[in-house]
């Protein structure tokens, strides 16, 4: 009786003591680095645990999946993983694996808007951006932007040029197109009415002249066509603002660019200049009606600050800044100096 009772104890003892072993093994396997040389793995929408243990045998990274689906029940994860891209940097534990998984944590690509293009060079350039999933279609010229992006995106306004704040969005792989453009749009927004609500007391001046956070972006728009050296922004701000005060043209380049859209080749000739588009400042007075590029946050500010100063023209002097001139004479000397090498 006791040799059996003896037995029996000697018995559990060795299922416990196996079960103990077996339980720190698990915990030693879950915790231990994996040894391999996957850098990413894409989880499709949908695919479930069994698809994904097989999936990570297939990259070399576990070797044993029913061990993989085990912890995820038993961590209550099983049902908790989320599609995306991951990158699998090492060392990277099973539990590791599984908590990344299931937090979202996905990779991430940059994608940047650059500052002083188009909407159609934007929307050009984002169709070779392989992360994104492309919804929109194609454009080709301005007046296709004008007509049909602000619908598409569901946005309030007539058009959707220059709305879109230029910066480099992080996005997961497969986000929309559409997506990415509503986030930049809601930023651009959101820098519009900060930059507005920060315009200075030459608001009430005889310096200031728009009136709308709407003719801010579309001035600023202007300006960052006009220049790249952060020292003249404000002092173009500050012409513009004079000649719009004075209803003068604003015979500004980049307007006439603007119009003469695709058709441009590069140089200004008087058939541009005469061209019958609201584009062109050279024919018509007062702003565009939409911004002609993307603005940033610098020729925001520069539109709704501009400098001290009485000056009515500006010329670029070839080395990226520009020439600032209060009378027509000036002017011209200075086109011949630094346009004409006169």
């Amino acid at each position: 009786m006791h040799a059996a009772v003896r037995q029996i104890g000697i018995g559990v003892c060795l299922i416990v003591a196996l079960v103990v072993t077996a339980y720190v093994c698990f915990q030693s396997w879950a915790d231990g680095e994996l040894a391999h040389s996957a850098q990413v793995m894409e989880i499709e929408p949908g695919a479930s645990l069994g698809s994904i243990a097989q999936q990570l045998v297939e990259l070399g990274v576990v070797s044993q999946p029913k061990l993989f689906k085990f912890l995820a029940s038993v961590e209550s994860l099983d049902t908790q993983l989320k599609a995306g891209e991951y990158a699998l940097k090492t060392p990277i534990s099973p539990r590791q694996l599984l908590e990344k998984f299931s937090s979202g944590e996905v990779l991430l690509h940059p994608v940047r808007l650059r500052e002083g293009i188009t909407a159609l060079v934007m929307l050009q350039e984002l169709k070779e951006i392989p992360h994104l999933q492309h919804t929109l279609g194609d454009f080709t010229s301005n007046n296709q932007v004008h007509a049909e992006l602000a619908p598409k995106l569901g946005l309030s306004s007539a058009s959707a040029e220059g709305y879109f704040f230029p910066d480099t969005y992080f996005v997961r792989r497969g986000l929309k197109d559409v997506d990415l453009l509503r986030r930049a749009h809601q930023v651009m927004q959101s820098k519009i009415a900060q930059v507005w609500a920060m315009r200075s007391a030459s608001s009430n001046s005889q310096r200031f002249s728009i009136t709308s956070a709407e003719q801010l972006l579309i001035l600023a728009s202007i300006i960052e066509k006009e220049t790249g050296i952060d020292a003249d922004r404000a002092q173009i701000s500050q012409v513009f603002h004079k000649r719009l005060k004075r209803n003068m043209r604003l015979q500004t380049d980049p307007t006439v660019i603007y119009a003469a859209g695709e058709s441009f080749d590069g140089d200004i000739r008087y058939k541009d200049l005469r061209l019958d588009s609201p584009y062109n400042t050279y024919r018509y007075k007062g702003l565009p009606p939409t911004p002609i590029a993307l603005s940033s946050y610098r020729s925001l500010l520069a539109a709704v600050q501009p400098a001290e100063g009485e000056f009515l023209y500006f010329v670029a002097r070839g080395d990226g800044s520009s020439q600032f001139s209060e009378t027509l004479a000036q002017h011209n000397a200075a086109v011949r100096r630094y346009q004409l090498g006169q």
